[in-house]
């Protein structure tokens, strides 16, 4: 991977950026000064790289560039098929529109890699290390506002469930599924938890796959400010599946400490044990097939799916 310098605009030039503009350390690494070049080629945007964005962990690390005008946005790039991120360009944009602070997006294309480019507004706020009682209390009244809100949109899919009836990107026979006796048994038991019926969630909730603090940008008084990091694609369905990510993902588990984690369990307590333990179930199984659709190290699949058949028993 190539590096280069952070480029500055021109009404910047007294401005010393010396750090590399590469997300190496990420589990996608990627270099946005070779997206910028293809998408400004491709579309004749004129963006200018000016900064990372304070967190570059994850799989989806965003940079900041601006237009010619001087707008400012945030660039990232994901693997979701095009026509996905095309239809939650256009989801997103209407919520943005009626108030909800989640980015518009202003240019989505698919990149000669494979790879999708997403440019969208950057909001404003930032990320916090830890949630406090304020910001999680924000966290889970920020979730609260994507109730009911894709009742006028009923083309978005609900969250990935196995079986899975279709086949291509998303299908979990194509990722656990190759993950011999122990991804079969994985998979089996999944069904079972569901009672042998496939799963299909409920609701026309807006779900933010991966909601984590990672991705919610807070104001200096601790209320959301933003929520970010789309790439995965909207889907519907129940509010509260989205807070599994707090209580159970890494990322979640390092950035909230118990007392902030009751008030996601006072959420979480809403649901009958049978849904939430339906909910846990494919959510762990779903990181598992994350993983390998990423392409993440061995040791972060392996790691995944301990976790999974540990939880599913």
């Amino acid at each position: 991977m190539r590096e280069a310098l952070l480029q500055v605009p021109p009404d910047r030039k007294g401005v010393e950026m010396s750090h590399r503009v590469e997300f190496r350390f990420s589990e996608n690494p990627w270099a946005p000064t070779a997206v910028i070049e293809e998408v400004n080629a491709r579309t004749g945007s004129g963006l200018v790289l000016t900064g990372l964005a304070d967190q570059v962990g994850g799989s989806s690390s965003a940079a900041f560039v601006e237009w010619a005008d001087g707008r400012e946005s945030a660039i990232t790039r994901t693997r979701t098929p095009l026509a996905v991120m095309r239809q939650t360009a256009g989801v997103l944009n209407d919520l943005r529109r009626q108030g909800l602070p989640v980015p518009a997006h202003q240019l989505v294309l698919e990149l000669s890699d494979g790879y999708v480019a997403v440019v969208q507004e950057r909001l404003p706020g930032r990320h916090v290390d830890s949630l406090n009682s304020t910001t999680a209390a924000a966290f889970v009244a920020m979730n609260e506002r994507f109730a009911g809100v894709l009742r006028d949109h009923p083309q978005v899919p609900r969250p990935r469930a196995f079986p899975d009836v279709t086949l291509g990107y998303g299908a979990f026979e194509h990722t656990v599924g190759h993950l011999g006796e122990r991804g079969r048994r994985l998979l089996g038991r999944l069904l079972e938890v569901d009672g042998g019926r496939p799963f299909r969630m409920q609701g026309d909730d807006l779900v933010h796959t991966d909601y984590t603090p990672g991705n919610v940008l807070f104001d200096d008084a601790g209320n959301v400010s933003g929520v970010v990091d789309w790439n995965a694609g909207a889907v519907r369905g129940d509010r509260h599946y989205a807070l599994l990510g707090l209580h159970w993902g890494s990322i979640g588990r390092r950035t909230v400490g118990a007392e902030e984690v009751k008030q996601v369990e006072e959420k979480l307590a809403q649901l009958s044990p049978a849904t939430r333990r339906s909910y846990e179930a494919h959510w762990m199984v779903d990181q598992v097939h994350e993983s390998i659709l990423k392409g993440f190290q061995p040791e972060r699949i392996e790691a995944d799916l301990a976790r999974a058949e540990k939880t599913l028993g």
